[in-house]
């Protein structure tokens, strides 16, 4: 079993190295070597390559940007020759979603979220949007998704890979993105000896579930007492308290918080919030979560608590950057320091040769030069001159006579 995997127009998402690192650890038995996952602009760009693709894979994925998914679609239909058709269904929740009139004509909207080819398996969330699918020729599957950090993840875990494990008769692990992202927290932690504090609010027992695939987190982990009730406090605010406190309580250079579930609306199904809250020495970084259209708490909490992972694990890692930076910042400073220093005392010194040279060789004295500025000042003359009197030696001398003290009683001997 062979996959492979072109990613099309997402150069430009920091989302997208996220996207590829796990990929390839999700489906390493399954990827032979580093051009089995690919990025190009669009699919027209990469046809030399889905044709070499064509001929030894089981499974190829094709994970278009948003902005060339419609086109990415109609080409996929031209290419392996399946007819795409307007699903209505999908096309109302899509029109819903984006509150969007469906009774308006919009050709790249309906292809990009709803058109799809006949008796294919569909993979899309209940909201409608950018609805991806699979055309099975033979033994060989074409899929497409949409690229979206979150919905892309979500897709792959929840539908596609049930569906390819079903299809070739394979075990892709569901849980391998958990491991992997657990995998990369502990790594740091153990790498920098660092402790984290996770405030103990409700979610934080899914959280702590859901690193305890990893070991090496366990004594990495401690859940901190929450001191505080929110009251009328807004959810940002109090979660990034939360964090906050449970470093300070538990002496951590990282706190870290997660929310519990706020609803937007008044029903359970409506759409779920969950903040994500990261203290490090200098500052707290705050993050906002949405649920999926259909998405259960469990599901949501459990995604939830995947990205707090990959968040821990970049902001330690952008403390490390910022320490360098610093250290280089603070050592250009100090050269630039150096450099002024040393280019004012050669001006000094220069100074200080021309005067000497000038002075030797016109016979001229420092006297004479502060005269002539005193005249060149004053031409009226020195209104200072004889303010410190004379010198010494040009003094009279002072004589002094020695009187007797009377003193009061008329006596004479002091």
């Amino acid at each position: 079993m062979k996959i492979r995997f072109f990613l099309l127009g997402t150069q430009e998402h920091s989302s997208a190295k996220r996207l590829e690192s796990d990929l390839k650890y999700v489906f390493s038995d399954y990827l032979t070597d580093n051009g089995d996952i690919q990025t190009f602009d669009d699919i027209k760009k990469a046809t030399n390559s889905i044709a070499k693709a064509i001929s030894d894979t089981h499974a190829v994925v094709f994970i278009a940007e948003h902005s060339k998914f419609a086109a990415t679609k109609l080409m996929l239909s031209k290419a392996f020759g399946f007819e795409l058709n307007c699903d209505v269904s999908l096309l109302q929740k899509a029109c819903e979603s984006f509150g969007k009139d469906p009774e308006e004509e919009d050709y790249e909207f309906s292809v990009t979220h709803a058109f799809v080819p006949v008796q294919s398996r569909l993979f899309v969330l209940e909201d409608g949007k950018y609805a991806g699918f699979s055309v099975a020729n033979g033994n060989q599957t074409i899929i497409l998704l949409p690229f979206e950090k979150d919905r892309t993840s979500f897709l792959m875990s929840s539908q596609v890979i049930p569906y390819l494990n079903a299809t070739y008769h394979i075990s892709i692990d569901i849980t391998g993105l958990k491991k992997y992202n657990a995998e990369k927290l502990a790594d740091i932690l153990e790498e920098r000896d660092i402790r984290i504090a996770v405030a103990g609010t409700n979610t934080a027992s899914f959280f702590k579930e859901y690193v305890s695939v990893n070991e090496k987190l366990t004594d990495r982990t401690e859940i901190s007492p929450i001191t505080e009730k929110r009251g009328n406090m807004q959810p940002i605010d109090y979660v990034v308290n939360l964090s906050v406190a449970a470093s300070e309580l538990l002496s951590c250079r990282y706190g870290v918080a997660m929310s519990n579930a706020f609803y937007t609306g008044d029903s359970p199904d409506s759409e779920k919030i969950v903040y994500l809250a990261v203290t490090n020495e200098r500052e707290t970084a705050v993050r906002e979560l949405h649920s999926y259209e259909g998405e259960d708490i469990p599901a949501f909490l459990a995604r939830c608590s995947g990205d707090l992972c990959v968040f821990i694990t970049d902001i330690i890692e952008n403390d490390d950057d910022y320490a360098e930076d610093r250290s280089l910042r603070e050592k250009a400073a100090l050269k630039r320091y150096k450099t002024a220093i040393i280019a004012v005392a050669a001006l000094i010194l220069a100074a200080i040769v021309f005067c000497v040279s000038y002075f030797a060789v016109h016979d001229y004295s420092i006297s004479q030069w502060g005269n002539s500025v005193i005249e060149y000042i004053f031409p009226g003359g020195n209104p200072f001159e004889g303010l410190f009197g004379k010198d010494d030696a040009t003094q009279p001398e002072a004589t002094t006579e020695w009187q007797p003290i009377t003193d009061v009683t008329g006596n004479n001997d002091l």
